[in-house]
């Protein structure tokens, strides 16, 4: 009955939704306006048709047709080997921490002086999050130029190359090539897709150096289900004397990585641990979490490496860290990862962990933080789970190892900030149908039920709620416990109704948890000014 309840309320949004999605955008004078008032909007539209576009079989791209096709969009746009070699690339793949290492990477750079360029992904709350120069996402009007001049571009001549024009993130991956050409970037940072091998960034023949991150399982479909195979494809990306960096790695893992590191003459060296680097100095860490130390390591010898062979400079000064360094790895910032956000009352955990091994870091994360914020207030804290997965992952799994946390509700709510017509459409997914994300948002509610019975804790399992957007969820959370950030979030909400609850005297502890895409759309409601 609940669920046919709603997903009965969830089809009045959807349907009061496409009604004034009708009125307000059907007339060719509304049009007219928003690509006068939106030119940013319109080219975000133009690339989320992209999403879903099969630009050849997916076996043919794991055949290398995809790295061919990926040549030929880089030739449409003018952009030379020459050019991918002038960018002085670091390219880091990896299964769990290639974006923090990036991030990491970028600002230890910069603060030695490096113009630095940053190609990353996902985005969280707008897709210009995805190329930064200087340490900032560039800006929508850099982005709107760049799109359409890359856009029109790869339309000119589509017509006589097999592979016509390049799906969602191959787009992406030209468009950042070709913003840190123009913006003539000292050092570019590429994190790589998925894998490595077939990845389209591995377009790049002559990086400065190569990282290989912590590996895990994670896109069995394409990489395969054991840790051998998927250390096969990440070190796709090491090239013929180019020096490569690793962490200590699962045995299987690491002997795939040496072995394919030796055939292509790649020089691979394994990172040590973060309390080498900082034995004879203290070293703060602007990413907070344990696991962030390996991340650190890594990123330290890649800083290194390009430092010494670009400026003939070393990070090191005797048996320290350089200041730069420090400040570097102190105020380096990664949203979404082991963020702490503080309202009245409240506070928000947001870790975008979507692996097991991520989601395990996650959780000793927030019990580690969520404590010694407790210790300090002189008021009990209680603790609440937002949470999402998609239908690929484990979703019981995940929800076994978070429960240790004693969250006294949880809540499942779509990876979608709001159900009201918006011009911001960053964050829209055109692949999947909404109301097949809040079925699968019904069953992570299911599991968790299922998990607090199998535990005994009824009580618990009668404290989950579904809610059809974060907004709505939001709004709830914060009843009676910040009046602000109520507001803010009620004026991103179509229905007026949530379930009654008591509004204690106590601090909310919430981790937000399980996806990348929940996190960045929890930030915009949260935080809707992140990228300003």
């Amino acid at each position: 009955m609940y669920r046919q309840t709603m997903l009965l309320i969830f089809r009045k949004s959807i349907a009061r939704l496409s009604l004034h999605s009708r009125v307000t955008f059907s007339t060719r004078q509304i049009h007219k306006m928003a690509m006068i008032d939106y030119p940013y909007e319109e080219a975000v539209k133009t690339l989320n048709q992209l999403q879903g576009t099969q630009m050849m079989p997916l076996a043919k791209k794991y055949e290398g047709y995809g790295l061919i096709a990926m040549r030929n969009f880089l030739a449409r746009v003018k952009i030379t080997d020459d050019d991918l070699g002038g960018m002085n690339i670091v390219h880091v793949a990896g299964t769990k921490g290639k974006g923090s290492t990036c991030a990491f990477v970028e600002s230890i750079l910069r603060h030695h002086g490096v113009k630095t360029g940053f190609f990353s992904s996902p985005h969280l709350i707008e897709v210009r999050e995805r190329f930064r120069v200087a340490g900032k996402p560039i800006s929508r009007e850099l982005f709107t130029s760049y799109f359409w001049q890359v856009y029109k571009l790869l339309e000119l001549d589509k017509d006589i190359y097999d592979v016509e024009f390049p799906s969602y993130f191959y787009f992406l991956t030209v468009l950042g090539f070709y913003i840190f050409k123009h913006e003539k970037v000292d050092a570019a940072i590429f994190e790589v897709g998925i894998g490595g091998t077939y990845d389209c960034t591995n377009v790049v023949t002559n990086p400065t150096v190569c990282g290989v991150s912590s590996l895990g399982i994670d896109h069995t479909n394409l990489l395969g289900d054991t840790i051998a195979s998927i250390a096969w494809h990440k070190a796709g990306i090491f090239k013929s004397g180019v020096s490569a960096f690793t962490v200590l790695q699962p045995l299987n893992g690491l002997e795939v990585l040496q072995e394919v590191a030796k055939k292509k003459q790649a020089c691979l060296n394994i990172a040590q641990d973060f309390t080498t680097y900082t034995a004879k100095q203290n070293v703060n860490l602007g990413l907070s979490g344990e696991y962030q130390k390996v991340n650190a390591s890594l990123a330290i010898e890649l800083a290194n490496c390009w430092l010494l062979k670009q400026l003939g400079v070393s990070l090191f000064s005797g048996e320290k860290l350089d200041k730069n360094t420090v400040d570097g790895l102190a105020n380096c910032e990664w949203n979404g990862r082991a963020q702490v956000i503080k309202f009245d009352s409240m506070t928000f955990y947001l870790d975008g962990a979507h692996t097991m091994r991520s989601v395990k870091c996650a959780t000793e994360w927030f019990q580690k933080e969520s404590d010694a914020e407790a210790a300090k207030l002189s008021k009990p804290c209680t603790k609440t789970l937002v949470f999402n997965v998609t239908k690929k992952r484990d979703a019981y799994s995940f929800l076994s190892t978070l429960y240790q946390c004693n969250f006294s509700k949880a809540i499942f709510v779509p990876n979608i900030a709001t159900l009201l017509p918006t011009h911001l459409n960053d964050q829209n997914n055109l692949q999947c149908p909404v109301e097949s994300r809040l079925a699968q948002v019904l069953q992570n509610k299911d599991e968790w039920n299922a998990l607090c019975k199998d535990n005994n804790d009824l009580m618990v399992a009668e404290q989950s709620y579904v809610f059809a957007c974060i907004a709505d969820a939001i709004v709830w959370m914060s009843k009676g416990r910040d009046d602000k950030l109520q507001q803010v979030a009620q004026l991103l909400c179509l229905e007026n109704s949530w379930p009654n609850h008591p509004c204690g005297s106590d601090h909310l502890q919430v981790l937000i948890t399980g996806s990348l895409h929940l996190v960045g759309g929890c930030l915009r409601v949260l935080k809707p000014n992140l990228n300003d």
